[in-house]
C-alpha cells in the first residue's frame, strides 16, 4: 500500500488553511504577554503583580491583560490543536480508518511531549504547554469521528467539572469569611469560640492581609522573594532548581490543566467540523460570536480585575466562571480575526502572522530560550525581578515584533521552521524538505507562459 493511500502524507501548501495559520501565529506570539510575568518576575511565587513597582501604567497594563488576554491565547491554541487533530486524521474519519494515520498521530504527539520536557528541563520554562497538549491529543484521537454536537457537549462536560470545582472553592471561601465574622463578633462580646473556628478565622485574616499588602511590605511574601533571589544568585543550579520546583507545583494541578485542555480541544474539533474555526461561517455568525463572547466574557473578567485592583479581598463569584469567560473571550478573538480577514485592510494587517503560524514550535521554544537563558537568567541580562508589569508588557511587545519579522524572513528561504522540520522528520520517519525549492531557470529567449 502506498503512503498516499494510507493517508499519512504531509499537508500540502495548497491544502493549508491560511486563516488557521494566522490564528496560530497570533496565539503563539501573543502568549508571551501571559507568560512573561511568570518568566521575569516574582509573580509565580507571590501571585501578586505589585512588584517591583505599581504605577498607574502597571495597574492599567495588568487590568488589560487580565480582562482581554489572560488565558485566551492558550485557549486559541487549544481550539486550533483540536482542529489540527481532525486535519491530520482527514484520511481516517471512519472507525476502521488506516492504522498508519493513528501511528503517525501518536508518534507526533509523543515527540511533542519530548519537546515539552526539553522546554521544561533544558530551556527551563516551567510553564511549558507542549507536554499537556501532547498527552491530551493522545487521548482525543478516538473522538475524531464523533458528530460536532457531541464533541461540543462532551467538551462542555469537562468545563462543567471545572465550574463545579471552582464553585466548591468559592463556597469554602464564603464559609471561611462567615467564620471569621462570627469569631470577631464573639470575641468582641467576650463569648467563647472553638479552637477550630479560631484557626479558620486566623487563616482568613492572614489571607486578607496578604491580599491587600504589597509583597515587599508583607513579611511572609518578602521571605519568599528573598529565597528566590538567593537561589538565582547562587548560579545555574539555583536558577534551575527554582524552575523545577515550580514545574512540580504546576503538575500538582495536572487534572485541572488537562480538563481545561481536553474540553477546549473538543470544542475546537466541533468548531472545525462546523467550519467556524477556519473561516467558513457567515459574517452574521461571526458577528454573533463576537458580541456574545465579548459581551459575556469581557464584562465578568473586567469586573473581576477591577475589584481585585481595588483590593477587594472578599470571595468573588465571578472567578467561578473563569473557564467559561476565558472560552467566551477566546471565541470572541477568533470571530474578530475571521471578520478582519474578510476586509483587505484586515488581511494586510494579519497575514504577516501566517509565518509564525507555520512554525509555532520554533517560535515557542525560541521564546523560552531567549527569555529564560538570556533576558532573565542571572548570567544573561539579569532582568529578572527588575521590571514592573507595564515594562514587562512593553518588552513582550518588542520580542513579538522581532519574532514576527524573523519568522517572515526565515520562510522566504526555508520550507518550514527548524524545529518543525525536526519534529516532522521524526514523526514521518524520513528527512523532510527544509529549503524552499529553487525556481526553475528559464532558458535564454524563452517566453513565459501566460
Amino acid at each position: 500500500m502506498t503512503e498516499g493511500l494510507q493517508g499519512t502524507e504531509r499537508i500540502s501548501t495548497v491544502e493549508r488553511i491560511a486563516s488557521l495559520d494566522v490564528l496560530r501565529g497570533v496565539a503563539i506570539l501573543f502568549i508571551l504577554f501571559m507568560n512573561i510575568p511568570e518568566m521575569g518576575n516574582y509573580y509565580f511565587i507571590v501571585h501578586d503583580p505589585r512588584i517591583p513597582s505599581w504605577t498607574n501604567a502597571d495597574s492599567w497594563s495588568w487590568w488589560i491583560q487580565m480582562t482581554f488576554m489572560d488565558g485566551t491565547q492558550r485557549g486559541l491554541l487549544e481550539l486550533l490543536f483540536g482542529a489540527g487533530i481532525l486535519i491530520m486524521a482527514r484520511k481516517a474519519m471512519e472507525p476502521d480508518g488506516p492504522v498508519a494515520v493513528a501511528d503517525l498521530h501518536y508518534r507526533r504527539n509523543l515527540y511533542l511531549c519530548a519537546f515539552g520536557l526539553f522546554n521544561a528541563f533544558v530551556l527551563m520554562w516551567y510553564g511549558d504547554i507542549l507536554v499537556t497538549y501532547g498527552l491530551a491529543a493522545v487521548f482525543l484521537f478516538p473522538f475524531r469521528t464523533m458528530k460536532p454536537k457531541w464533541l461540543l457537549a462532551i467538551g462542555g462536560v469537562f468545563l462543567a467539572v471545572l465550574l463545579i470545582y471552582s464553585y466548591s472553592g468559592y463556597r469554602e471561601d464564603v464559609g471561611n469569611k462567615a467564620t471569621y465574622e462570627r469569631v470577631a463578633a464573639a470575641t468582641a462580646a467576650h463569648r467563647p469560640v472553638t479552637a477550630d473556628d479560631k484557626k479558620v478565622a486566623q487563616e482568613y485574616r492572614d489571607h486578607v492581609v496578604r491580599f491587600v499588602t504589597p509583597p515587599l511590605k508583607h513579611p511572609e511574601q518578602l521571605k519568599k522573594i528573598r529565597k528566590v533571589q538567593a537561589a538565582y544568585a547562587s548560579g545555574f543550579a539555583g536558577y534551575w532548581n527554582v524552575q523545577f520546583e515550580q514545574w512540580q507545583k504546576l503538575w500538582g494541578w495536572f487534572w485541572v490543566i488537562e480538563a481545561e485542555i481536553v474540553g477546549t480541544m473538543l470544542i475546537g474539533m466541533a468548531l472545525f467540523r462546523w467550519g467556524i474555526i477556519q473561516g467558513q461561517a457567515s459574517t452574521r455568525t461571526y458577528l454573533a460570536l463576537l458580541v456574545v463572547g465579548y459581551g459575556f466574557g469581557l464584562t465578568l473578567r473586567g469586573e473581576t480585575a477591577t475589584l481585585w485592583a481595588n483590593n477587594v479581598a472578599d470571595p468573588l463569584w465571578q472567578p467561578v466562571l473563569y473557564d467559561w469567560t476565558r472560552l467566551a473571550v477566546t471565541i470572541g478573538h477568533l470571530a474578530l480575526i475571521q471578520l478582519a480577514l474578510r476586509h483587505p485592510a484586515g488581511r494586510w494587517l494579519l497575514y504577516p502572522f501566517r509565518a509564525a503560524g507555520k512554525m509555532p514550535l520554533t517560535v515557542y521554544l525560541f521564546t523560552s530560550l531567549l527569555m529564560m537563558w538570556f533576558v532573565f537568567a542571572p548570567w544573561g541580562l539579569g532582568l529578572f525581578g527588575r521590571l514592573g508589569f507595564a515594562s514587562l508588557m512593553g518588552l513582550a511587545a518588542g520580542v513579538v515584533a522581532l519574532e514576527l519579522v524573523a519568522a517572515n524572513l526565515w520562510l522566504l528561504r526555508y520550507e518550514t521552521g527548524p524545529l518543525e522540520w525536526l519534529w516532522k522528520s521524526l514523526a514521518y520517519g524520513r528527512r523532510m524538505a527544509f529549503r524552499k525549492p529553487a525556481e526553475p531557470e528559464i532558458p535564454a529567449g524563452a517566453v513565459p507562459a501566460e
